[in-house]
């Protein structure tokens, strides 16, 4: 177990904040409830958009959330079957953006019904997908006492029957992991369909290299409210955003008669970041294979038998990725983007985790002109990263709330870097780094916990055995 020492400075800003939120325990004493009022579903012949509203009731107070998804039609789409499981299902997991504003006991659904085996599912996700928010909060709160979800009296809605062809839908999001993805599985895959939500510039340029085969979907959250209430000293952080990904995922399959949603989430996100009053606290925890495993269940029990969820990166690691990375996709070294800070801008910020991982990752396997070329320096010769780095390598530390590998993995790739230079070249994080002499494993387990189809592992297997790691 990791010991809970001071939060990295990126995240300073972040606990000044908490510093003047309310209090999860006076919050739940007031008379709080939310409501999943309805979803509806409108269809033009152009678009078929889904509308959502929420209510947070605090005593006679009621605040009203609208939240939307906008789909434009194409050819390859079909919309004659009954989608409200799927959509019902969607407006449950994007209901966890406004219910963490003041995470009320009781959460009301007027628009459907769970049985207790759902309500309990969904506990878990919550829970679990609220995990580094509950953290960050300080909350002390069983999975049991954090919702309790009351709903309509009778069963509503059955699961989808669909006939669905061997085709994958690969969510684009412009990093490294769904680019390896996507080249591996292209020209054996041709008809694959590109998904992004909401996409960056780096996700956008794939999309729009194959207009034919690209999904792009418009997700509008009702923002000015939010930013109200967080103005307001209300509560905020992290949600399970794969999760909502993986509904949402689940209603395109259905959409395009597409039987496989490829995701590319590695072995490293089952890595918590710490442990928190018997917690495991995980920022991927909607991308581990916990998440993945019981998310096939559900869908297979309760929306569809027909489109099937997995990771096709799941047997792999970030070092794997990294080198395949290197080998499949340079034609995307200087557009793809995995830093969350500066994606909008289309830039590697420098100065945030996700940025410093990944040129760690990647500085073994890609030349030191070329890599200090995508980031704009030698991230290793920062010295303003140095507790960033420590976070990263030290076990000790708080593991830095993003999606980032394990330690193992870190301090395999820093070693093998170390071991290129001379004591005289050493950039200014490794003067005082010392050398893991870790057994790292490199052959991939592809019998381990994985849910890849036959076909898929096919491939996935015949790539890695061309890796010369």
């Amino acid at each position: 177990m990791r010991s809970c020492l001071a939060i990295l400075s990126y995240n300073i800003s972040t606990k000044l904040q908490m510093a003047i939120m309310k209090n999860f325990e006076i919050l739940r004493q007031e008379d709080n409830k939310f409501i999943y009022k309805k979803y509806e579903i409108v269809e033009s012949d152009s678009s078929i958009a889904l509308h959502f509203l929420y209510e947070l009731h605090e005593g006679e107070v009621v605040t009203p959330f609208h939240h939307r998804i906008e789909l434009k039609k194409d050819e390859k789409l079909s919309t004659d079957f009954s989608m409200d499981t799927a959509v019902f299902h969607i407006g449950l997991a994007e209901a966890i953006s406004y219910y963490k504003i003041a995470a009320p006991k009781e959460f009301y659904i007027e628009c459907g019904y769970l049985t207790q085996q759902q309500k309990e599912w969904f506990k878990k996700l919550y829970f679990n997908g609220l995990g580094e928010f509950i953290y960050l909060n300080k909350i002390n709160v069983t999975q049991d006492d954090l919702v309790e979800f009351i709903t309509a009296n009778e069963p509503k809605f059955a699961k989808i029957k669909r006939e669905t062809e061997e085709r994958a839908i690969i969510p684009i999001g412009g990093g490294k992991d769904s680019l390896v993805s996507y080249e591996l599985l292209k020209d054996v895959f041709p008809d694959s369909l590109l998904f992004s939500m909401n996409p960056i510039v780096a996700s956008k340029e794939i999309l729009d290299k194959h207009p034919d085969n690209a999904i792009e979907l418009k997700r509008e959250l009702d923002l000015a409210k939010i930013l109200d209430f967080n103005k307001r000293g209300y509560l905020n952080g992290h949600i399970p955003f794969s999760s909502i990904v993986g509904f949402i995922s689940i209603w395109l399959g259905l959409l395009y008669k597409s039987r496989y949603i490829v995701l590319s989430n590695e072995s490293s996100a089952n890595e918590e970041n710490i442990i928190y009053n018997g917690q495991k606290i995980n920022h991927q925890y909607s991308k581990s294979i916990e998440f993945e495993n019981d998310f096939r269940w559900y869908v297979k029990n309760f929306v569809t038998e027909d489109v099937e969820y997995f990771s096709f990166l799941r047997p792999l690691d970030e070092i794997h990725i990294a080198k395949l990375f290197s080998e499949h996709a340079r034609e995307h070294f200087f557009t793809f983007r995995s830093c969350n800070v500066g994606s909008k801008r289309n830039e590697w910020c420098g100065k945030c985790p996700k940025c410093l991982f990944t040129y760690i990752m990647l500085c073994n396997y890609i030349d030191d002109a070329t890599l200090q070329k995508i980031f704009g320096k030698d991230m290793l010769d920062d010295e303003e990263l140095r507790e960033l780095f420590d976070g990263l390598s030290q076990s000790e530390a708080v593991k830095p709330f993003e999606c980032v590998g394990t330690y193992d993995e870190v301090n395999y790739a820093l070693t093998q870097k170390y071991k290129s230079y001379t004591q005289e070249q050493l950039p200014k994080l490794l003067q005082n780094y010392e050398p893991k002499e870790i057994f790292y494993k490199l052959e991939v387990d592809f019998e381990g916990e994985n849910n890849l189809p036959p076909k898929f592992k096919e491939v996935l297997r015949e790539q890695v055995a061309k890796l010369h790691l």
